[in-house]
């Protein structure tokens, strides 16, 4: 496998990392919390260069479920991309507090554009699993299918899909991605570690959900229509 394909992933990974570290916006400062949204975006920066020729790509798109859904998806996330540096800006109070310019509006555009690119990223994320799969398999050096190993895997992204859907009631994300004022808030003083967990298999559900709807969606499509044959008399 290529060094530079794995430096890539490890950038991705890292990218992603920032911006959940970035959610837990009440346990740092705001300082912190500006150097790891810059941080995060630039590594965004170097990922949409190295996969410009993509864009390129879109108007030969195939008419199929998973590069139709590929494109609208990844077109989704550069919008939510796009509102949350643009309001990064607009309401920072250390790294580019001379370009401040934004209220509480932008601010309410802020969170709700994070929540839904924590929704949208991870979809994203889902769509190319299996090429994390292909890498992981590669560096343990798995060559041969095994059923009980499949089953324990996916057993496993069973019950973090599951932790997935009691943490988004937890943390009130409905409300949070409809811009709808909750009174749930987490105590970082109580309890850090837990909300890293909460956000990680919120994380978890929607790439479960990105990766086995798209497989759902190429089976249907690739699924025999059955002909009845000529009529007889």
């Amino acid at each position: 496998m290529s060094p530079v394909f794995l430096l890539r992933l490890g950038l991705d990974c890292l990218a992603l990392g920032l911006f959940m570290a970035a959610m837990a916006y009440w346990w740092m400062d705001n300082r912190t919390h500006e150097v790891i949204g810059t941080g995060m975006f630039a590594l965004l920066v170097l990922h949409n260069g190295f996969n410009r020729r993509w864009y390129g790509g879109i108007r030969r798109t195939r008419r199929q479920a998973k590069p139709i859904a590929t494109v609208g998806l990844n077109l989704t996330l550069v919008a939510a991309m796009v509102t949350l540096l643009i309001t990064s800006v607009l309401i920072s109070q250390s790294l580019f507090g001379c370009l401040a310019i934004g209220g509480p509006d932008a601010r309410d555009m802020h969170i709700l554009s994070a929540y839904w690119t924590l929704i949208v990223v991870t979809l994203h994320l889902g769509l190319h699993w299996s090429v994390v799969m292909n890498v992981v398999r590669n560096m343990a050096g798995i060559r041969k299918y095994r059923l009980l190993r499949t089953m324990l895997l996916r057993f496993i992204a069973a019950g973090i899909a599951a932790c997935g859907v009691y943490s988004s009631f937890e943390l009130d994300i409905g409300s949070r991605l409809l811009l709808i004022p909750t009174m749930q808030f987490w105590d970082f003083n109580a309890d850090t570690a837990g909300f890293f967990l909460r956000i990680g298999s919120i994380a978890g559900l929607y790439v479960a959900i990105g990766h086995y709807g798209v497989t759902a969606l190429q089976a249907s499509r690739h699924r025999p229509v059955s002909q009845s044959g000529p009529l007889r008399r």
